[in-house]
């Protein structure tokens, strides 16, 4: 059974979505969806899983969460915090299962609180995005014009919900119909007449601020738990398996697997299963 619920961290608050098992002593799963999703990315995965005590927190700015205040960024490091404050809402560790800019997070968490994370899955992610340092001057430039500029921007409306389902199904990454669907119905609400997206639109904005490669390596070898990576095989590496060996050969402990599927293979009806499957291994074996 699903349940919503929420973490008051003091500074914010994070919606979430909970599966618990009747087996009182069940691993405990958190899970991190990516950038402009939401706690629903992980619908079909959890249903998939259901011998897991599964929590799937809606990041800042995303479905039910707070959004931050006109002027603020949103930077990997913020959600990382926060994601480790819903840890530490609990004495035992967790599983960290981490999708896409989810998967990025949960690298530093595992990093950054290597005592409350037991394992670590990361799903078509191998890490954040960099850049080069000559390049984090104009990086930097062109996030604060647009911040400056679009600081009472008007959100895109759509007659219906149905509407948004398409334009999801459209996106960065081409998504079915199905897994379009729940993304949609918690990530969007309904404003007079029109359909609005409930994430900040400060999300869109450029990062002022990349890591460089060695920045991240050093936070990958700094993870000491067991760690899986599963990528599709028609996702956002399909034609990138250098940057994905590399990273990959960087963790003191992984496992790489490819999978058959889109960007979103954990969400998607015909591939979930198959993620769930190899999960499951994953964790049984350690």
């Amino acid at each position: 059974m699903c349940n919503e619920t929420s973490f008051n961290l003091g500074y914010t608050k994070l919606g979430a979505k909970q599966w618990l098992s009747s087996n009182p002593n069940a691993l405990r799963i958190q899970m991190l969806h990516g950038w402009l999703d939401n706690a629903a990315s992980f619908d079909n995965l959890a249903l998939r899983l259901p011998e897991y005590n599964i929590t799937a927190i809606d990041h800042a700015g995303h479905g039910l969460s707070d959004h931050k205040q006109d002027g603020s960024f949103y930077h990997l490091w913020e959600h990382a915090l926060d994601a480790i404050g819903v840890l530490n809402a609990s004495t035992q560790s967790s599983w960290l299962i981490g999708h896409s800019m989810g998967g990025a997070v949960a690298i530093l968490v595992a990093a950054l609180a290597p005592e409350k994370v037991r394992g670590l899955i990361i799903l078509d992610s191998m890490g954040p995005l960099t850049a080069k340092a000559d390049e984090r001057v104009a990086t930097m430039q062109r996030a604060v014009q647009k911040m400056l500029q679009n600081r009472n921007g008007r959100y895109t409306q759509y007659p219906s919900q149905e509407d948004m389902i398409h334009a999801r199904m459209n996106g960065f990454t081409s998504l079915s119909y199905d897994a379009a669907r729940p993304l949609v119905e918690r990530g969007s609400v309904q404003k007079e007449e029109a359909w609005v997206w409930r994430s900040d639109r400060k999300l869109a904005f450029p990062s002022p601020f990349r890591m460089d490669e060695l920045a991240v390596e050093a936070y990958i070898k700094a993870i000491k738990c067991p760690t899986l990576a599963l990528v599709a095989d028609s996702g956002v590496y399909e034609h990138n398996t250098e940057l994905v060996n590399k990273r990959a050969n960087a963790f003191p402990w992984i496992k790489l697997k490819w999978l058959p599927g889109n960007h979103h293979f954990h969400l998607e009806p015909n591939t979930a299963s198959a993620v769930a499957e190899e999960i499951r291994r994953f964790i049984d074996q350690n």
